[in-house]
């Protein structure tokens, strides 16, 4: 019974036609009104090509919506590729600062522009962005949320008098690590393992570039908190 309801909620000008055809064949086995019963049969073939129509019209709908959605996540994949790439680089420059800033020995002298993300140019203006689904476009907005985080960030932050360079670069590396915890989730959506392997023998794919990054992460702000007596 579910299931008929089910296909009664879903294609209802099949289901009328099912009736009609039922009823009229009901008239013209019992020969009542066999006038009628033709005209039940044709309202029946009526709403059975409408039901049809119906139907491949949903179906092709459907099948345009994976193929937008597609098309959409290759779009803005190379950009969200660089991005991710930039905030890997981000997240290893604030670290070794960090280490130095933390161990009070020289740093490693990296400037203001090393720390900037790279800023989306495609996202979210380009139209492809609506042809996208409801959480790939999520995963899309949390990860680049965080890249302007990470520009306002250092954008105020950056040699500000006052402020421990050991804070400015805990700052940056937290939020750089913050971001990749959310390309992890993006790089799986848009694929970008497969479009975009490795560049040379030697490098591992991106999601393993992160998780290795991500475990040095940990393992700085351990060191940091054991040197402090914070452990």
């Amino acid at each position: 019974m579910n299931r008929i309801a089910t296909i009664g909620v879903r294609s209802p000008h099949i289901v009328l036609s099912a009736c009609l055809f039922g009823a009229g064949g009901i008239l013209l086995l019992t020969n009542v009104v066999p006038t009628v019963a033709g005209a039940l049969f044709g309202a029946a073939a009526s709403l059975l090509g409408a039901g049809i129509t119906e139907f491949n019209k949903k179906k092709a709908d459907a099948a345009d919506k994976l193929r937008r959605e597609s098309d959409a996540r290759r779009y803005f994949a190379a950009e969200l590729n660089r991005a991710i790439e930039r905030m890997l680089f981000i997240h290893q420059r604030a670290s070794a600062n960090f280490i130095c800033a933390s161990a009070k020995t020289e740093l490693p002298g990296d400037k203001r522009e090393d720390f900037l993300p790279h800023m989306p140019t495609l996202y979210p203006d380009a139209p492809q962005f609506r042809d996208l689904s409801g959480d790939d476009a999520m995963a899309l907005i949390a990860f680049y949320d965080v890249l302007q985080a990470q520009e306002r960030s250092v954008e105020d932050w950056w040699q500000r008098e006052g402020q421990l360079p050991v804070n400015i670069f805990n700052s940056f590396m937290g939020l750089s690590r913050d971001s990749l915890m959310l390309a992890k989730d993006a790089l799986v959506r848009f694929d970008l393992d497969r479009l975009y392997p490795p560049r040379y023998q030697a490098w591992k794919p991106l999601s393993e570039r992160i998780e290795l990054e991500l475990s040095n992460s940990a393992r700085v702000t351990e060191a940091h908190l054991k040197r402090h007596g914070a452990a």
